[in-house]
């Protein structure tokens, strides 16, 4: 019995000294650090196969971290784009289907405008008008906006001046407008006087001073309107709403915004307009649009992003299934020397835990790097032809909570089979595995 004690005895202190610990004694469970070690000397004792392994984790996670990087980017960059301009406690009237039984008048203004919460309501209309130049005729639209619609449309003047009063008859043309007028270089119709005729629905001038059809008119160009959302291929005109309301008898709008106070509610403001027989829009629902778009995009994204991670777990699987017969011999030896159960079944856990976090360290890196990657290359690109620089990459932060639960469950799921065997496993019939 010394002999084989004393055989046990060394055999465990060159099993400790490997690691640099002090041996403990038998009978009581082993460091935490010592089944760490071993686990990790197992792993880099099968180089080619861990690293293949952890390759394959490594992959599905940077696959899902790139796509996901770029659906959230994509998503926040296009609501920033949206709402850039648009603010949120603004409104959009208009009177939809209702275009000929109801229009934004004097009165419905007013009763838009007692309505709790509202700060102010600005109106625009928009009528047909022939513009003659030389021998040409052209059929375009005619906006008429008061200048708060335009401070809250955001609609800018590229060249000219405003500095005149609202019932003057001047006008804005698109540089696409001003040259089928015959201006080759847009900006020389700027102080022009150019021959026109509107024709306008009845329903909103009145009747008892109607002129559908006016005789051709002179308006000066006082200015070339910004149509940079049309890229330049637009064909409007721009006249203030006061000019129309005087010269044609207009009785109201068609379309109008209305400005909320911001601590109002802002659904309610809409629901008691939408009462009067108004249709209402706000940049709410656009977003709310934009991001029923994408959580469909994020489905599909998940999807195949657990079909990717479900082949690394299988290779995963196979990977520790290996390990546990290549290493019965060595856990019978563990066991036989006083390894506990729980032992045996932490060192496969924590193996399993080693290949999945190092597999998601390296693919969230990967993943990442090359969604930047991406975004410099596109910027690249954007700055040689002259556009703005964007950023359309994002990963939020739970997404980086659920990469690491992720790959703990991961770790866990695909180590337990075989931890669970190995635990099990009787240390004779370990010993006689060959």
């Amino acid at each position: 019995m010394n002999i084989i004690s004393k055989i046990k005895n060394s055999i465990l202190d060159s099993i400790f000294n490997l690691f640099g610990k002090e041996r403990e004694d038998i009978g009581v469970h082993m460091k935490f650090s010592v089944i760490t070690l071993i686990s990790y000397r197992n792993i880099a004792a099968n180089k080619i196969r861990s690293f293949l392994t952890i390759g394959g984790v490594g992959i599905g996670i940077g696959i899902i971290t790139f796509l996901i990087s770029l659906g959230f980017g994509i998503q926040e960059m296009v609501i920033r784009e949206i709402t850039k301009n648009n603010p949120s406690n603004v409104i959009e009237v208009s009177n939809g289907s209702l275009e000929n039984l109801i229009t934004l008048n004097d009165e419905t203004i007013d009763k838009i405008k007692n309505i709790e919460g509202v700060t102010r309501v600005e109106r625009a209309v928009n009528i047909g008008v022939k513009f003659y130049s030389s021998d040409t005729k052209i059929d375009s639209v005619l906006y008429g906006y008061t200048r708060g619609y335009m401070e809250m449309a955001n609609i800018r003047i590229k060249e000219g001046r405003t500095d005149f009063g609202d019932t003057e008859e001047k006008i804005f043309v698109t540089p696409k407008l001003a040259q089928l007028m015959g201006f080759s270089n847009p900006s020389d119709i700027i102080g022009k006087t150019v021959q026109y005729e509107v024709i306008i629905s009845e329903d909103i001038v009145d009747k008892s001073n109607i002129e559908n059809n006016r005789e051709k008119e002179d308006i000066e160009i006082a200015g070339l309107i910004n149509d940079d959302s049309n890229k330049n291929n637009s064909l409007f005109a721009v006249t203030m709403y006061d000019h129309l309301k005087e010269d044609f008898h207009l009785i109201g709008g068609q379309a109008g915004k209305v400005e909320v106070n911001i601590q109002a509610d802002t659904n309610s403001v809409r629901s008691r307009i939408e009462q009067s027989g108004f249709s209402t829009e706000s940049i709410s629902d656009t977003v709310q649009d934009v991001n029923a778009f994408f959580n469909v995009i994020k489905i599909v994204m998940v999807v195949f992003g657990t079909i990717i991670m479900s082949i690394s777990a299988m290779g995963m699987l196979n990977t520790l299934s290996v390990s546990l017969l290549q290493r019965t011999r060595e856990v019978g030896i563990l066991k036989a020397l006083g390894a506990k159960r729980a032992d045996v079944f932490k060192m496969f856990i924590f193996e399993a835990a080693i290949i999945s976090f190092s597999g998601g360290i390296l693919g969230f890196g990967l993943g990442y790097g090359a969604a930047r990657g991406a975004n410099l290359l596109f910027n690249y690109f954007a700055q040689k032809r002259g556009e703005d620089i964007v950023s359309f990459i994002s990963v939020p932060f739970y997404f980086v909570i659920a990469i690491i639960a992720f790959v703990a469950f991961l770790g866990f799921a695909t180590g337990i089979m075989p931890a669970r065997r190995a635990s099990k496993t009787h240390a004779l019939d370990a010993l006689r595995y060959e």
